[in-house]
């Protein structure tokens, strides 16, 4: 069983189940103009796999990421642009931490040099400025021969090999061990289809994170959005009993989640009052 898959769909709600299979960390997707929304990776999701104990790992692809018209210094600053922020301000994603772009057809040579170099020029020049957000490490997915001169120009620090074993200089960057990742051929882990991949064991890191959950929810008010009401209980599961039930519009105070409860103050005190279900939660 793979121990890193990458996926692309909301899995969120299989996070526990992935965890016991065997999976450690889940690569999900960034990106600025998808026309699938569940191929982007939400703060919902991303909490979900880290309650489940599993790492994230994510790549930016462009909407035509199989496609040379995505690619080009323009664009590129458009996509390391919303991807800095995204993982910021979005995801919470933490510095030192790496965002890889994907090229996801097989480049010629020309290609390359004409409009892949210069979209990770700009990428390379958006993550060095000094604006307030984390610094992070740049990925690239790609052919061997993609990956080798994006890494050769010092354009990013991580190389992720596709698993098309076709495409240019393959074999010759596989066997150069500059790979950070390696992608294999498509698997399922039960029902979730994926790519698992594998970490090149001469690499110390591919820039993988978690998330301090500590901070999402203590000292943001929330509010009830359950129609019908959300059950306040004396612990975290349905198991306990129930204390009384809050109205849909109830604003609480969250304090600390266990699993998928949060147990929250309705007083201001900070004195726990309960434990309700996270999911019918809403920031006020």
């Amino acid at each position: 069983m793979p121990d890193i898959i990458d996926v692309s769909f909301d899995c969120g709600t299989h996070a526990d189940f992935l965890a016991g299979a065997g999976v450690k960390t889940i690569i999900r997707y960034y990106s600025r103009d998808t026309g699938l929304p569940a191929k982007r990776l939400t703060r919902k999701e991303a909490e979900a796999f880290v309650r489940a104990g599993l790492r994230i790992g994510v790549v930016h692809e462009a909407k035509r990421g199989d496609s040379i018209e995505s690619f080009t210094g323009a664009l590129g600053q458009l996509d390391a642009v919303y991807a800095r922020q995204y993982g910021a301000k979005v995801i919470g994603q933490p510095e030192g931490s790496a965002i890889f772009f994907a090229v996801d057809f097989d480049a010629g040579e020309n290609e390359v040099r004409d409009s892949i170099l210069p979209y990770f020029k700009a990428i390379a020049d958006a993550f060095a400025l000094s604006d307030g957000l984390p610094r992070y490490q740049i990925g690239v997915y790609g052919s061997g021969a993609v990956c080798g001169k994006i890494l050769d120009a010092g354009l990013a620090s991580l190389a992720w090999l596709a698993q098309s074993t076709g495409w240019s200089a393959f074999k010759q960057f596989r066997d150069s061990n500059r790979w950070a990742l390696r992608q294999m051929a498509e698997t399922s882990v039960g029902e979730i289809d994926c790519d698992p991949d594998v970490a090149n064991v001469a690499q110390p890191q591919f820039g993988d994170f978690t998330l301090d959950l500590s901070g999402s929810v203590a000292g943001a008010r929330l509010t009830v959005i359950a129609r019908e009401g959300l059950r306040l209980r004396a612990g975290p599961g349905t198991e306990f009993d129930i204390l009384r039930v809050l109205p849909f519009g109830t604003s609480v105070n969250p304090l600390k989640t266990v699993g998928d409860w949060t147990l929250v103050d309705l007083e201001g005190d900070k004195a726990g009052d309960g434990f309700v279900s996270t999911h019918f939660l809403a920031a006020t």
